[in-house]
């Protein structure tokens, strides 16, 4: 089964360029799209790119247990326009994907398997 996100709202600002809302059952986000050609109710592949991002691991291997699960927790937050932090885990080291909250997310290079915590500077859908 294809795991997919359901297009929510699409503000168009110019003929291809759009702010897009994606939600799936956990939560929703606001991302870049260019060459847009999508409209509300659309379902789209879960797999979102970023234009850049820092990812550094969530915890240390040497922590307490309590320490880890506490910094395992996922969570994100947008912090300004299509950007976003947050603490996700990796699920295709190889490929650079981590997951937060339902959301695909290729992030390019990892730093460890387990948490990740991010900062995205734009997200994106393709």
């Amino acid at each position: 089964m294809i795991d997919l996100l359901t297009v929510k709202n699409v503000k168009f600002y110019g003929d291809e360029t759009a702010s897009v809302t994606l939600e799936n059952e956990n939560a929703s986000v606001e991302v870049f799209c260019h060459l847009c050609e999508y409209s509300e109710g659309d379902k789209v592949n879960n797999l979102l790119r970023v234009l850049d991002a820092d990812v550094r691991a969530a915890y240390l291997s040497d922590w307490p247990a309590e320490k880890i699960k506490e910094a395992s927790r996922e969570w994100i937050r947008k912090t300004g326009p299509y950007s976003y932090k947050g603490i996700g885990r990796v699920i295709d080291e190889n490929e650079g994907v981590i997951e937060v909250q339902g959301f695909r997310i290729e992030v390019g290079e990892l730093p460890c398997q387990g948490s990740v915590e991010f900062e995205i500077d734009r997200l994106d859908l393709w």
